[in-house]
């Protein structure tokens, strides 16, 4: 059997399969291409959270008799992304892309997945190391990255969603100096990528993420967790598995002069939601969602920031009392 886990915002996610497990060759090492996900490699002897079982094979299973119940769309072109289906008491997510097609068996609890994904073309891999492994294995090899992107987010929103555990935020994670987090979220356009540039440029702040963050409640308050999914800030390419205690929210826009103004619960609320993944197929797990945000914004202030883009916000938002 070959498995490997992963510990992501404190769930150990194992993935195992009877087929072989392709590591990274010597050129993806040399391009960094693994390490988006290296650090949340776990080695650790805890009892998986999720366990996903996959099984390669050159023709997916036909599923029938099922009910859809959502299905997305690429912003750009109009395709279909991924649709997730229901048929007796288990969710059905199916990938229709070309290089990315897959069909996962999710239990009701989202824990347990029997992982479908078809195998491989030498004729696509991109080095001869790679090639010849396909070939050994008549292309009967996976590797982590068929099941991280981009199952394993939908599978964990669903996971937080149906047990109130946490969120994702479309957001940038900053751990400061001190320890404290710092989340910054807006809408597309608003500064994200260029909040993170900056405290990765002119702090010495620790960018955890420049588009997900996972909020999860701990003992002592609510944490913020780095994730293997980011955007388009290639500064860096280490995803961080650090985490920080959540101290203040910042929802931003760019403006002529650094401002900021704290928001009510009920100004919050309206500007958190819009930047988080629902779960708009299930009335319940929806309704989690909602009692975490409030319960959140009920605890951590909440702030409206403009910004300038230069380094003077950087201070201006240590000063936010």
């Amino acid at each position: 059997m070959y498995n490997i886990s992963l510990k992501i915002a404190d769930v150990i996610i194992k993935m195992q399969s009877r087929q072989p497990l392709q590591k990274p060759t010597e050129k993806e090492k040399k391009r960094m291409v693994s390490e988006r996900f290296d650090n949340f490699t776990y080695k650790g002897s805890g009892k998986p959270d999720i366990l996903i079982d996959i099984d390669v094979t050159d023709n997916l299973p036909q599923v029938k008799n099922t009910k859809p119940v959502f299905i997305t769309y690429h912003f750009q072109d109009g395709k279909e992304n991924w649709r997730l289906l229901k048929k007796s008491g288990k969710y059905i997510y199916k990938s229709p892309l070309e290089d990315k097609k897959q069909l996962m068996e999710v239990n009701k609890d989202f824990n347990r997945v029997s992982a479908h994904i078809l195998s491989k073309n030498p004729k696509n891999a991109y080095d001869k190391e790679l090639k010849d492994f396909i070939m050994k294995n008549n292309g009967l090899v996976w590797n982590t990255g068929d099941i991280i992107y981009d199952f394993l987010q939908v599978l964990l929103i669903n996971y937080f969603a149906q047990r109130n555990e946490g969120i994702f935020t479309h957001s940038v994670g900053i751990m400061d100096i001190g320890g404290d987090g710092l989340l910054f979220s807006g809408k597309s356009g608003a500064g994200k990528s260029t909040t993170a540039r900056i405290w990765h440029k002119d702090s010495k702040a620790m960018v955890l993420n420049d588009d997900r963050i996972i909020v999860r409640k701990g003992k002592g308050g609510f944490l913020m967790h780095g994730c293997p999914w980011h955007g388009d800030f290639n500064d860096y390419l280490k995803s961080r598995i650090e985490s920080a205690p959540l101290k203040k929210m910042f929802f931003i826009h760019h403006a002529p002069k650094n401002i900021v103004r704290k928001l009510s619960q009920k100004e919050a609320f309206s500007l958190l939601y819009p930047s988080l993944f629902p779960t708009f197929w299930d009335k319940k797990r929806l309704g989690n969602i909602a009692t975490f945000c409030m319960d959140l914004i009920s605890k951590v202030p909440c702030y409206s920031l403009g910004f300038v883009n230069n380094k003077k916000v950087i201070d201006f938002v240590r000063s936010v009392k």
